[in-house]
C-alpha cells in the first residue's frame, strides 16, 4: 500500500484500527500515551512515535481516537502537539465521538496551521472495529475527504461523505441514540424471557431469526447470554460521556428524545452498581436485578 498511516490513540477504537491497517498491509505509526498500547502496536508491526506532531511528520493519512476533548486539544496544540510540527499535506481525520463545538475549536487550530482536519466518527463498537465492521462518517474538506476514501478499506466496511464540518458528527450522535435505545431495549427483552421461564440461549437464536432482530441484539445478545460483561467493547463509564454528548445536543435543538432519556438511567445505575468497567451490555444485568431474576 502506498500511503503510510498515523493513528494518535491507541485504545479500544485505535489498536483495532492500527492492527487492521497493518493486516492491510499498510505502513502504520502510532502513539497513545500508555506504553503498554504502544507495545501492542510494535508487535503487529506498527512503528512508534514518541509524540502526535512525530505521527503527523510522518504520515499521509493520520486518524485521532480519544477519549475527551482534553486529550484532543493536548493533542492538537499541547507539547509535540500536530499543530506546531504537523505535515500540511496529511489530512487528519478526528474519528472520535467529541462535542461538535470542541471539535470545530481544533479545527480551526490545525487550519491556521495549514492543515485540515476532517470530522469523521465512526459507527460501530470495539468488537466490531476488530473484524472491520465500522461505518466512518466523514464531513468536511471534500476534497481532503476523497483523499481519506481511498483508505477506508484497510480498516472499516463503509463510508459516507455527510457534508460539512461537523455533520458527521451529528449523524454519530443520531447513530448512538439509537444504539442507547436499542442495546437496554435488548436486554430488556432478554431479562422478559427468562422471567418468564425461557432459556436465554434459546430466546437469542429465536429472536435474532425474528422481526425483532437488530444489531445491538446480535453484537450484545451473546455476552448477556452468558453475562459476562468484563471484555468491554464500549466500557458503560466511557459511555456516559456519549450519553451526556447526545442529551445535550438534543437540548440545544429543544429536540424531546424520551426514549433516550430513559435509558440514561439504566447506565447510571449500571455504574452505581460497581459496573463502571464493563461492557454497555451489563444493563442486562442490572435489568435483571431490578426485576430479582435469578440465574
Amino acid at each position: 500500500m502506498s500511503k503510510h498511516i498515523g493513528v494518535v490513540g491507541l485504545g479500544i477504537m485505535g489498536s483495532a484500527i492500527s492492527g487492521n491497517f497493518c493486516k492491510s498491509g499498510y505502513q502504520v505509526t502510532g502513539y497513545d500515551i500508555s506504553q503498554e498500547r504502544c507495545d501492542e502496536l510494535a508487535g503487529k508491526g506498527g512503528n512508534i512515535a514518541g509524540s502526535p506532531g512525530e505521527v503527523a511528520a510522518a504520515a499521509d493519512i493520520v486518524l485521532t481516537s480519544l477519549p475527551s476533548s482534553a486529550a484532543l486539544d493536548a493533542v492538537v496544540s499541547g507539547d509535540g502537539g500536530i499543530a506546531a510540527t504537523g505535515n500540511k499535506a496529511a489530512p487528519i481525520m478526528e474519528c472520535s465521538t467529541l462535542p461538535i463545538e470542541d471539535k470545530q475549536r481544533n479545527h480551526d487550530a490545525l487550519a491556521a496551521a495549514g492543515i485540515t482536519m476532517l470530522d469523521s466518527p465512526l459507527s460501530g463498537t470495539g468488537a466490531q472495529a476488530v473484524t472491520k465492521d465500522l461505518a466512518v462518517y466523514l464531513s468536511g474538506d471534500e476534497s481532503a475527504a476523497n483523499m481519506c476514501a481511498e483508505i477506508i478499506e484497510g480498516f472499516a466496511r463503509a463510508h459516507y461523505y455527510v457534508g460539512e464540518f461537523g455533520n458527521g458528527s451529528r449523524m454519530k450522535y443520531v447513530a448512538n441514540h439509537l444504539v442507547a435505545i436499542h442495546n437496554v431495549a435488548a436486554a430488556e427483552a432478554l431479562v422478559l424471557g427468562m422471567k418468564a421461564g425461557l432459556d436465554a440461549q434459546t430466546i437469542f437464536d429465536v429472536i435474532s431469526d425474528s422481526a425483532g432482530n437488530s444489531r445491538m441484539f446480535e453484537i450484545r445478545g451473546p455476552m448477556m447470554v452468558a453475562d459476562n460483561y468484563d471484555d468491554a467493547t464500549m466500557k458503560i463509564e466511557v459511555w456516559q460521556k456519549d450519553m451526556g454528548i447526545i442529551a445535550a445536543f438534543a437540548k440545544s435543538l429543544a429536540c424531546p428524545v424520551p426514549m433516550f432519556s430513559t435509558t440514561a438511567d439504566i447506565y447510571t445505575a449500571g455504574m452505581a452498581q460497581g459496573r463502571a468497567t464493563q461492557d454497555t451490555g451489563a444493563v442486562c444485568a442490572v435489568l435483571g436485578e431490578m426485576a430479582r431474576l435469578k440465574r
